[in-house]
């Protein structure tokens, strides 16, 4: 009844500036029966607004549309009723009375309702531009409802130039305001952001940090670079989900990650061997392989796990340098062999024949340590081998497996 009253007021001042135009252009007694009979329709659909029943409210919803702001306010009350057409017909005849409905959305974000809230900022994108610059500043309120639904509104537009306001927010004091900017850069598409965004790794609500990593991977390639730097970001948890953002974007980061294995930082190396191996792109297996002989250990390690990772397809290139490479190259082969396990059982049973002893020797050595049966009667075969360092590598192996078998 209150909102119906003060709306009435508002109507009757422009009834009233409208009868004193008609007043002064001498046409009185025709307007006048005119003006009675808007003021009776105005009266009407204000009333339906405010205290009729579904059908009556709807029709009113779908009317006043042109009739213009003494119906702002029975529409923002129309975007809380009970019913979704009423809500949602509100909102679109909100986007149709245009400018002078933004500020009073703008104050009604302050509703805690999920559904309501989208029904108000789908009224201000309906208006559109003009809408604008009142969110920008509506970033700025005090009221952080406010704020995440004008964040909210600004991505969903799309405009550019909305850009830095967003990217501001990343640094609201409220973690609703700054997972929604988040979000909002995404849907922007905003490949300057990308810094800002891989800041809020290391913030300390994991919402944030989730749509952090959500929006560089809609990004793609824009982010890679950045994403790659951040492997040795001085916080672990930057390190990590920069990690899991790069293996998300998947293949498009596979040549800058290959790349990157060149790097003269050994924690770029490293990070880049580790998302490699997790991404499991066969093409990465050559420049995986020649990092066995990384001068960094932490490298080397990494280098190990990223082959096992990619498992089989390893395997092959792995026993080549397991015949060939120098001591450093064929112990992380060794490793890696071990870590993928009974698929390796049959090349290196294959290479139990090898005319170097050192091979035949690690060869066995590997299968006693992988424990696979299958290669019992290979090594039982080797214990005559002409080489006793071999014969004694090939006991210890059929010692292992019996061990394994009985457990």
């Amino acid at each position: 009844m209150i909102l119906y009253k003060i709306s009435l007021v508002k109507y009757n001042m422009g009834i009233i500036k409208s009868f004193l135009n008609v007043f002064k252009s001498g046409k009185r007694e025709e307007v006048e029966e005119r003006l009675r009979a808007q003021k009776e329709r105005y009266d009407n659909f204000l009333r339906a607004l405010t205290e009729g029943d579904l059908d009556a409210r709807w029709n009113a919803v779908r009317s006043v549309g042109d009739l213009g702001e003494p119906f702002i306010e029975p529409l923002i009350r129309g975007l809380k009723d009970d019913y979704w057409v009423i809500r949602r017909g509100s909102a679109d005849t909100l986007g149709k009375i245009g400018e002078p409905a933004v500020e009073p959305l703008i104050k009604a974000l302050t509703e805690p309702k999920e559904d309501i809230q989208q029904e108000t900022i789908r009224a201000l994108l309906l208006i559109g531009e003009p809408s604008f610059d009142s969110l920008v500043e509506a970033t700025k309120h005090t009221h952080p409802f406010i704020r995440t639904g004008a964040i909210q509104a600004l991505g969903s537009m799309g405009n550019a130039r909305a850009m830095p306001t967003i990217t501001e927010a990343l640094k609201d004091a409220d973690s609703t305001v700054r997972r929604e900017a988040a979000i909002a850069l995404g849907r922007i598409g905003g490949a300057q952001a990308v810094g800002s965004l891989i800041d809020r790794f290391n913030d300390s609500k994991e919402q944030v940090r989730i749509a952090a990593m959500a929006t560089l991977c809609s990004l793609g390639e824009p982010a890679i670079e950045p994403l790659i730097r951040a492997l040795i970001d001085p916080n672990e948890d930057v390190q990590r989900i920069s990690a899991s953002a790069l293996i998300t974007i998947g293949e498009s980061t596979i040549e800058p990650l290959i790349k990157a294995m060149g790097d003269s930082h050994a924690g770029i190396r490293k990070g880049a061997a580790e998302v490699l191996g997790q991404i499991g792109n066969t093409k990465a297996i050559p420049v995986i392989i020649e990092a066995l002989n990384d001068p960094d250990r932490t490298v080397r390690h990494e280098v190990v796990k990223a082959l096992a990772a990619i498992g089989v397809p390893s395997i092959a290139p792995l026993m080549q340098v397991f015949r060939e490479g120098d001591i450093l190259v064929r112990t992380g082969a060794m490793e890696a062999l071990w870590m993928i396990g009974q698929p390796s059982t049959t090349p290196l049973i294959m290479v139990l024949k090898d005319n170097q002893s050192d091979v035949r020797k690690r060869a066995a050595l590997l299968l006693g340590e992988i424990g696979d049966a299958k290669a019992v009667d290979h090594l039982t075969a080797l214990l005559s081998d002409e080489n006793v360092a071999v014969r004694r590598e090939a006991f210890e192996a059929l010692e292992m497996i019996k061990k394994k078998s009985a457990v």
